[in-house]
């Protein structure tokens, strides 16, 4: 396991420390059996309450597996307020942590209708997000329906961006949600070993350039690239996962190391609103 922290040690002037204690649940996902990957998952999420984890991310449809018919995510697809989304509540609650997790959302209005979703509940079990892909890909256009909004949430630690997997690959998501305040991005994946190299790319790129940390978990097996990391708002990977292994990576980061790095690298305050249509910022 890769870890290089140092730069998380400078001096930091009048600010006070913004600890924040991330853990990554990377697994093999089980497609069509939300019994065991919920099972793992509950495992996870009390290994990192016990290690007193402020947060833990899992994958991309952790709950049902990635590899599903349109048939089969219409049986397996879940509104916010069946099993999946209650469990996760209580196990955030019960464990003092948040978490956000991946799992194929039926929109309780529209019948039919799927998003590929990741739902974002703080540690007294309340709903804060529900993250709905935007940037479907390949075939993934044929059974989910495209979100609309790059979500920024205030959390008792800092603001925090939601993206899912592809949403990282294009530069406008990051920029948008770094324009709304976030000081840290949150994506879960399922990210091929084919696109390894764009995994790391985006990871560093999207962290540099808009200042922040970057928190991707990916999940292994199934010619995955696994390398769940974290990136710091200097671009340089703080903590990452092997490429192949189960495992839970947890890693201590300060929020404000944000605040230092944005006064040494004037890349927001240089940046051009006229460039990038700030309307953006309103639509998603």
């Amino acid at each position: 396991m890769y870890n290089s922290r140092k730069h998380l040690h400078s001096e930091r002037g009048i600010y006070m420390p913004r600890k924040l204690k991330i853990a990554q649940g990377q697994f093999a996902l089980i497609n069509n059996d939300t019994e065991q990957n919920f099972n793992l998952m509950k495992k996870f999420i009390e290994e990192a309450g016990a290690k007193e984890c402020d947060l833990i991310t899992l994958p991309e449809c952790a709950y049902t597996g990635y590899s599903l018919t349109a048939l089969e995510l219409q049986k397996l697809a879940e509104t916010k307020n069946d099993f999946f989304v209650s469990e996760m509540k209580k196990l955030a609650k019960e464990n003092k942590i948040h978490i956000y997790a991946g799992y194929p959302e039926l929109d309780e209005i529209v019948a039919g209708r799927i998003y590929n979703s990741a739902i974002f509940i703080d540690d007294e079990g309340n709903i804060l997000a529900n993250m709905r892909k935007v940037y479907l890909w390949g075939d993934e256009k044929l059974k989910y329906r495209a979100g609309e909004k790059y979500p920024v949430v205030s959390t008792k630690f800092g603001k925090v961006g939601l993206q899912i997997c592809y949403d990282m690959e294009l530069p406008e998501p990051s920029r948008i949600q770094a324009l709304k305040g976030a000081e840290i991005i949150l994506n879960v994946s399922y990210w091929s070993m084919p696109a390894r190299t764009r995994w790391f790319i985006d990871m560093r790129g999207n962290a540099l350039f808009n200042v922040l940390f970057m928190s991707g978990t990916n999940a292994v097996k199934d010619n995955l690239c696994g390398s769940s990391m974290i990136v710091g708002p200097d671009g340089e990977i703080i903590n990452r996962a092997s490429e192949t292994e189960q495992e839970l990576l947890i890693t201590e980061i300060d929020l404000d190391y944000v605040v230092e790095m944005r006064s040494k690298l004037p890349y927001l305050n240089d940046f051009k609103e006229d460039t990038f249509t700030m309307e953006a910022l309103n639509k998603y």
